[in-house]
């Protein structure tokens, strides 16, 4: 058996699963084929758990991703038997094939939909981020959901399926401190720009859901990271970036009471399964429409006076001070030179 998880009913099930036959245990025996299936990735918390739950209450047959095992039984739900929490790390490719190959046995007739929702994204300054964070970002927000298109595409053409990738106002409109994940999402849009083209033989919707700040628990994981790194700022970098991670803060625990839920966003991801005709773009709160309607009329430069005057670093730094500072660190910059040095 691949996972360990106890209780009988997902140790039963995944035993099934793995070994390549349907699931059993339900209410009436195998679920119906002509049941729309979605799958749906990072189904943990947040908007996936909130995305997984609506629709698995409105008649669809959801496969609802979660990275640990122990996820897979605080999301199973015995009054919800369409909803089937499957192991799912998004990084990994056993994981994929393995759920993919599930998903081909227990609907044949095709997925529905696939809903990229797993991600990731901690704040930090690009100086002082390293290039293995940066890695991980863009592992999980971009080439995870990627990887996922590729091989649930079959699944998708056989059943006349859309792609949704959750996305960010972030994705259009790269803000300070978050530098690294806005590349992130922006590589995502370019992705899905070229798919919705190059799909279009197969009437294939790629369709992106772009939420402002939503109230989840990443604002708490943020608040530790930022808390974290700002006591690692290099003493010669202190006077410029300490105020943004000091902002960054405070704008952090702003979106932790935003007024954007995850369930919000459900709504918008199950209006844009249904619809006849979707919208290639889905906005979801006042601060994503506010972001696109900014990045829409207000000039680039004025933007970033914008941006530096909301993290107080308007100004540049003494020089004198950062200048000193460098000295401390690095006395040798500060020796006399030798004869005939240049």
């Amino acid at each position: 058996m691949l996972l360990a998880v106890h209780g009988s009913g997902w140790k039963r099930e995944s035993h099934l699963l793995w070994q390549g036959r349907p699931c059993s245990g339900r209410e009436g025996g195998q679920m119906s084929e002509s049941m729309r299936t979605v799958l749906i990735t990072g189904c943990s918390s947040g908007i996936g758990r909130a995305t997984a739950l609506l629709l698995a209450e409105n008649g669809f047959r959801v496969l609802a991703g979660v990275r640990r095992a122990e996820q897979v039984e605080q999301l199973a739900d015995p009054r919800l038997p369409h909803l089937e929490p499957v192991p799912l790390d998004v990084t990994n490719e056993d994981d994929v094939r393995r759920v993919v190959d599930y998903a081909q046995r227990i609907c044949p007739q095709g997925l529905f939909g696939l809903v990229n929702n797993a991600g990731v994204g901690l704040p930090a300054a690009v100086e002082l981020s390293t290039i293995d964070e940066v890695r991980r970002l863009l592992e999980v927000n971009t080439l995870g959901p990627l990887r996922m298109i590729q091989s649930c595409l079959p699944l998708l053409r056989a059943g006349r399926g859309r792609v949704i990738n959750m996305s960010s106002m972030n994705g259009t409109l790269a803000l300070p401190m978050v530098g690294a994940y806005s590349a992130s999402k922006f590589a995502l849009e370019a992705l899905c720009d070229t798919l919705r083209v190059e799909l279009r033989p197969w009437q294939i919707p790629v369709i992106i859901i772009r939420p402002g700040q939503v109230r989840t628990s990443i604002f708490a994981k943020a608040r530790d990271n930022l808390c974290a790194r700002s006591h690692d700022i290099p003493v010669e970098l202190k006077e410029g970036y300490e105020v943004m991670y000091a902002r960054a803060g405070q704008f952090n625990e702003r979106g932790a009471r935003s007024s954007t839920s995850p369930e919000m966003v459900a709504q918008v991801v199950w209006r844009a399964l249904e619809a006849k005709r979707p919208r290639t773009h889905y906005l979801v709160g006042f601060d994503a429409w506010g972001m696109q309607l900014a990045k829409s009329l207000v000039p680039r430069r004025l933007l970033d006076r914008v941006f530096a005057r909301a993290m107080r670093v308007l100004k540049p730094v003494n020089r004198v001070n950062a200048k000193q500072r460098l000295k401390n660190n690095f006395p040798v910059l500060d020796s006399p030179r030798r004869h005939g040095d240049h």
